[in-house]
This record gives C-alpha cells, structure tokens and sequence, in this order.
C-alpha cells in the first residue's frame, strides 16, 4: 500500500490530531474458516488499550498513525506526525508464544510479502523522523548499558557479531525474563524500565524484554547502529508490541519474544512496524 509520505518541515509541537470517527471493531474478523466479514472503515486499539485509555476513548497519536499508515487519504501522514506529540502509552501483547502464525484480517490489512530494498524490514518502508512522544523514553534507556563482565556472567560466551550470538541472547532473555505487563509491575500504564532494571527484577514487558536483549548484545560485541526497536501492532492478537530488528551480514534478523527462533526480517510476520528507534535516528513505517 502507498503511503502519503509526511514531509520533514511537520513540526513537532503541532497540536495533535484526534480524527473525530468512532471505533471499528465489531467488523474484525479473525476466524480460521468460512467467509471473513466484511472489513471495517479503519481499525484502531480496542477500548482497553492505553493509548485509548489516556485519551478517554479518543483515538491516540500511535492510532493516528496507524491510520495515516492504513488509510493515506483519509489521515495525512503530516496529521500522524502531529499527533505523535501526545504522550503516547502501549496496547500491551500478551507474553509468550503467539498461538496463530497466520495474519489476523485487520481492515483493510492484506498479507506483506518481503519488500526487495534490503534497508526496509518486515514488508515496510521507512521515513527518518525528527521528533516522537516516546523521545525521552528512549534516550533515558539507551544510555542503560550493561558491562561485558555482566553478559559472560548471564549469558555465557559468545562469538561476538554472530548468528551464533543473536540466538544465544535471545533464547536466554526469553526464558530468564518473564512478561510482566507495566502495570502490575510499576502500576504505571507505559514506563520503558531499561535492560539494568528488567534483568535486577527477571520481569519485564514486550519493550523491556527486546531492550534488555539490545544492551547484552551490544556487550557481547554488536555494533549499536545495527540495532533497531521496533513498536508494532500485532495483527494477530491485535495489540501493540515491541522487537528488536539486528543488522547481520548485511541482512535484518527480528528477536520477539514470543519465539526463541531468530527471524528473517524482511517479512512481516504478522506484524505492521509503526516507529522504530537506532541508535542516532527515529523513522516512521509507510506501506
């Protein structure tokens, strides 16, 4: 799908766009039979969602850009950029393995084949933004590193930049730190908790489980340009989720979560990309 690519000139402190429509979820289908129903005009997080919470109900700026992303003449990328100013919470996915490996029909959502530009993953492109509502989150956690002396003692040895090394901490992280939703951990809707925090405490959700998996592969010897946080919807449980997109080789790799398996990134997996964070720049996902 083509996105209405927002221009670099938006500015940040623009007053947020609440698009005045009403939720549509009764039409989501994700039955494993018969006809789908029909699709509905736009699809945002269910009424429970945080970013819904915050808003009363409203739709969020991560909703806003969604839309922008799902339907480009309905809501201009430009009003999504505007929107991300509202301080924006997570939907939060269920930890834990996904039951269903097939897309959930969201909408208008078809499945994504791999895109063929070996810079974009999971089946998107990508816009380099300046400004996000989750800004200072990411910088107070980016600077939470863990020591190489730290990483042996968890983890084990590895062979620094490896494939090797991308399955080891990934399957370690995944079985050492349980999913534990931000508000029965800190009784606080979103709060990026950090990889020195999450490993002190065994629990953590979807965003501090792949940041805890960034900071030890970055102590095993993984540059940090080739990591990426990546927020998602999740289409088959219709929620938002977290990743950690590497650089290996020249190629992109995702670590969930929700599998001990390294994946491919070029493929969606299920999954639509809304922002990612590297370590010097922000980008916003088209189709």
């Amino acid at each position: 799908m083509a996105m209405a690519m927002p221009t670099l000139a938006t500015e940040a402190r623009a007053e947020a766009f609440i698009p005045d429509l009403a939720p549509a979820l009764s039409g989501v289908s994700c039955g494993f039979s018969g006809p789908a129903a029909p699709p509905p005009a736009f699809q945002l997080a269910d009424a429970s969602s945080k970013a819904s919470a915050i808003l009363g109900g409203q739709p969020s700026a991560l909703d806003a850009m969604r839309l922008a992303q799902e339907q480009p003449g309905l809501v201009t990328s430009e009003e999504a950029l505007a929107a991300g100013t509202v301080e924006e919470d997570l939907s939060p996915a269920v930890g834990g393995a996904r039951a269903e490996t097939m897309a959930c029909r969201l909408g208008t959502v078809e499945p994504q084949i791999a895109d063929s530009n070996p810079e974009n993953f999971l089946a998107s492109k990508r816009l380099s933004i300046g400004h996000t509502s989750f800004d200072s989150q990411w910088r107070r956690v980016s600077g939470d590193h863990v020591s190489a002396q730290r990483m042996h003692r968890l983890v084990g040895e590895t062979s620094g930049d490896s494939m090797e090394t991308l399955t080891s901490v990934n399957r370690w992280v995944n079985q050492a730190i349980a999913y534990t939703d931000d508000q029965a951990l800190f009784g606080r809707r979103d709060f990026w908790a950090g990889a020195s925090r999450t490993l002190s405490l065994g629990r953590g959700d979807c965003e501090d489980i792949a940041l805890t998996k960034l900071e030890l592969l970055a102590a095993a010897g993984v540059p940090r340009e080739d990591m990426i946080l990546t927020i998602a919807r999740d289409l088959v449980r219709n929620a938002d989720h977290a990743v950690l997109i590497v650089r290996h080789d020249g190629r992109y790799y995702m670590l969930d979560n929700a599998s001990d398996e390294v994946f491919d990134a070029s493929s969606s997996h299920d999954y639509r990309p809304v922002l990612s964070f590297g370590n010097n720049q922000t980008w916003l996902h088209g189709y």
